[in-house]
């Protein structure tokens, strides 16, 4: 990684913690820092709401009110807003999401937002949430800063130090630990200081120094307090609340608002960690969990093509064939799998139990333009998270920005077609074609295999890599595909079995491969060795190399990639609305501007 040169437009920052750390206020009342100078202006204009959220405060009588504020994006006529909140509480647990804060000149500030740990369902729903969160950032070429929200008096720390910092530094350079920094959340009762978490987490730093030796500082530049109370203070008031001792809420703002300006001012001049092309276990896991539901329709495609060509090889082995027809035969054909990029994003169902949609590019919600918002939120369009168009849950729908396309095509053999003009043996040039189309046969299938060979090695590096419970995605959108093909093959008399036969016994092979896998590392005897990082990206090279079936994978990787994107909510500021934040800004804009001098470097 040393030497690798980080383009700095962007400013980006992944936010870690545990759940009910206060991350959602934290972004909220982050966009209201960004907007306002003071609590006074913010009561006189109007509060911005990024994230949906509800909690219970307690008014000068103390009498509690419940406060429900909904996103513009969350908001939906249709429902009541405490259900909205429901529902978003649900699916939040389980996506990452980033808020975009646009800034002069076109720069951006990123908030990456990511699942709180020690979800209440357990350690696997753990795991599951890190690896969305390493999925998530892979998207992005750098993160500028990793922010860990801690509470101030939290003696225990093993399970946010497992995710927050040592599995993340397992998938990242080391050099991440020096954009690490530790916001602690609700200090107002603390004086506005870490409280007692400060000892129990120099002591957890001190062990992963002596562990691993490396060291990650502890100290004002990499320490921040913030007590953003008084944003709920602003949603409260917004909904007709009455309070008597505004000036606590107000010193609250001013102390979160100036140390949010000097977060941003140390982020923005750490060196950016640089994430993308980095050869790391990480994105070779999610290479390969992009490239198995492809892999799929290769495996279908190619059966369909040996289909076509040996249907055509009868037909052509006639013996009552005329001339002429014999003729118009004289091709190899050709399905070429591509993909159809859309005008617009859709959202499909993704659930391979879903009886509405037959095929998973069909659309549950076309016409629902809020996209960014369903895949922050996916709310609108559920109903207490079940989808209104098919009835599957929330979670298995996703924003698509391609469908697969197969085209047809012929390829005439010229020679061949001189050989019957000069009145050559019919029998001749019968026997030569068919030579041809079955050499195209042996080619589809030397690549069938190549493709099978490589897929079984992708799983067995899954078994022996993965975070979380090893869960077969590649069996299970075979079983999905071959259920359709049992589907077409009930409805169409004209239906060619073969293409049904050669995936069911895809699927019976590859069944038997991976149990055998599984015996082996159970067994242990004798160790069963995973393919390594550098093996997967070289089969994966190998599949790129493949004729056609190649540039299909590439961009079906690209565009599974920018799908991420629409979990983005944007957020236009101005450094002229907030005196502090411009200050914050000239800085970023120096930066920006010196870095197409300098390059920015990760060592």
């Amino acid at each position: 990684m040393a030497g690798s040169v980080v383009p700095r437009e962007e400013i980006n920052i992944l936010l870690l913690g545990e759940t009910g750390a206060g991350k959602s206020t934290f972004i909220n009342a982050f966009a209201n820092y960004f907007k306002f100078n003071s609590l006074g202006d913010a009561i006189s204009g109007e509060v911005e709401v990024l994230i949906s959220c509800k909690f219970t405060i307690t008014n000068d009588d103390y009498e509690m009110k419940t406060i429900t504020i909904v996103s513009e994006d969350d908001d939906n006529e249709d429902e009541d807003k405490n259900d909205v909140i429901d529902n978003v509480g649900e699916s939040s647990t389980q996506e990452c999401g980033a808020y975009v804060f646009h800034a002069d000149e076109n720069k951006i500030i990123r908030l990456i937002d990511t699942p709180g740990i020690g979800d209440t369902r357990g350690i696997e729903y753990d795991k599951k949430n890190f690896e969305n969160t390493l999925k998530c950032i892979n998207q992005y070429d750098y993160l500028n800063g990793i922010c860990i929200l801690l509470k101030p008096n939290n003696a225990r720390l093993n399970i946010i130090f497992k995710y927050c910092i040592q599995e993340l530094l397992s998938h990242l350079h080391k050099s991440a630990k020096d954009n690490i920094v530790f916001c602690f959340t609700n200090t107002r009762g603390t004086f506005f200081r870490p409280g007692d978490t400060l000892p129990v987490l120099k002591r957890q730093l001190n062990e992963i120094q002596k562990n691993s030796d490396i060291e990650i500082r502890i100290c004002k530049d990499t320490i921040y307090c913030f007590d953003n109370e008084s944003f709920r203070f602003l949603a409260a008031v917004k909904e007709g609340m009455a309070f008597t001792d505004k000036e606590i809420f107000a010193v609250s703002w001013e102390k979160s608002s100036e140390e949010s300006m000097r977060l941003l001012q140390y982020i923005i001049n750490c060196t950016p960690h640089k994430l993308i092309d980095t050869i790391s276990l990480n994105n070779a896991r999610q290479i390969v969990a992009i490239l198995y539901k492809p892999l799929v329709e290769v495996n279908r495609n190619i059966q369909e093509n040996i289909s076509h060509i040996e249907k055509l090889k009868k037909e052509i082995q006639r013996t009552d064939i005329s001339i002429e027809e014999l003729k118009s035969k004289l091709y190899i054909p050709d399905i070429k799998l591509e993909i159809k990029l859309l005008d617009r994003p859709k959202v499909v169902c993704t659930s391979s139990n879903c009886q509405k949609c037959d095929k998973i590019a069909e659309s549950c919600h076309i016409k629902w333009k809020k996209l960014n918002a369903f895949m922050q939120k996916r709310n609108g369009v559920m109903i207490f998270g079940k989808c209104k168009s098919c009835g599957c849950h929330a979670k298995k729908h996703k924003a698509i920005l391609y469908e697969n396309r197969s085209s047809y095509s012929k390829k005439f053999d010229k020679h061949i077609e001189n050989i019957i003009s000069e009145n050559k043996l019919d029998q001749f040039v019968k026997q030569n074609h068919i030579d041809k189309l079955q050499e195209k046969i042996d080619q589809l299938k030397v690549h069938k295999n190549t493709i099978d060979n490589i897929v079984i090695k992708f799983t067995q590096f899954l078994m022996q890599n993965t975070i979380t419970t090893f869960n077969d995605k590649y069996a299970e959108y075979l079983d999905y595909i071959i259920r359709l093909e049992k589907r077409t093959f009930d409805a169409t008399k004209s239906y060619n079995k073969e293409i049904l036969e050669g995936l069911e016994e895809t699927k019976k092979k590859y069944d038997e491969k991976v149990k055998a896998i599984k015996k082996k590392i159970e067994s242990g005897d004798p160790p069963l060795c995973s393919p390594s990082i550098e093996d997967i990206f070289y089969l994966v090279q190998q599949l790129y190399d493949l004729p056609n079936i190649g540039q299909y994978l590439q961009d079906v990787k690209q565009e599974e990639k920018k799908t991420l994107k629409y979990r983005e909510k944007h957020f236009e500021i101005s450094k002229n609305q907030n005196i502090k934040l411009s200050k914050v800004l000239n800085t970023l804009t120096k930066i920006f501007k010196n870095a197409v001098h300098n390059d920015c470097r990760v060592e």
